[in-house]
């Protein structure tokens, strides 16, 4: 595991970084920590090396966390973002990077634990997968890594993280019973079914997702879309806040 903490306040730093290598040694698990006192210097580092999780302090003076998170999240959608701060004012904010945890300083040494225990879970984490047939041959796709589902005739064009479009002959309440009703996919037209992982944000009719994809949604049902999709990040923030 690779730990970035980016923090213009050594003192919190120090104090981040020591319990995280407190946790290396008391879980027994392999990592690495870099510090960065400016957000700027950290995103130069990132085009050369990959870091699994970043914690970033969210006021920070040359470039400030919100920003840094949005610049980072165009470098790498894996990444686990955990904003630390001394205020929960921004907490919303953090939805629109989609951020995996918010916590307030000073640290508890426990929250920090359950944090990194709730993402070495998440990155080992396989997920559930659906079965589908494309192309006469039968593919195992991870639910997390779908970005959006279309309805084509009598087919469905799925397409994931990485770019391919898997094309396979099912409607879309199939799919979604093969997906248990996952409440991260929601309909917002007709044939169209996003993942809320993925939306970056509404504006308009369109909705924009991370890989840059636009889809238009029901103009009528548009509140009812964004409640939606704010109440899934919501959830997903509360959950892994819990210790």
């Amino acid at each position: 595991m690779k730990i970035a903490i980016i923090d213009d306040e050594k003192r919190y730093m120090n104090v981040l970084c020591g319990v995280c290598n407190e946790y290396f040694i008391s879980r027994k698990e392999q990592g690495s920590i870099e510090c960065f006192s400016n957000g700027l210097d950290f995103l130069d580092k990132c085009s050369e090396s990959v870091y699994d999780i970043a914690f970033i302090d969210i006021f920070m003076t040359t470039i400030n966390g919100i920003e840094l998170a949005e610049r980072l999240r165009k470098i790498s959608k894996e990444i686990v973002i955990v904003f630390v701060t001394s205020s929960a004012d921004f907490m919303m904010q953090a939805f629109s990077v989609h951020a995996f945890h918010y916590i307030t300083k000073p640290y508890v040494k426990e929250q920090i634990y359950k944090v990194l225990d709730d993402a070495v879970f998440y990155m080992r984490d396989k997920s559930k997968f659906v079965e589908i047939v494309c192309d006469r041959k039968t593919v195992m796709l991870s639910v997390k890594e779908i970005v959006s589902i279309e309805s084509d005739a009598h087919y469905l064009n799925i397409s994931v993280v990485s770019g391919m479009i898997y094309r396979t002959r099912m409607t879309i309440n199939n799919f979604l019973q093969l997906t248990e009703n996952d409440q991260r996919f929601i309909t917002v037209n007709r044939g169209i079914v996003l993942n809320a992982d993925y939306v970056e944000n509404i504006e308009g009719t369109l909705c924009n997702m991370g890989n840059g994809t636009r889809f238009p949604i029901k103009v009528r049902e548009k509140s009812d879309i964004e409640k939606r999709i704010r109440e899934h990040m919501f959830n997903k923030l509360r959950t892994n806040q819990q210790i």
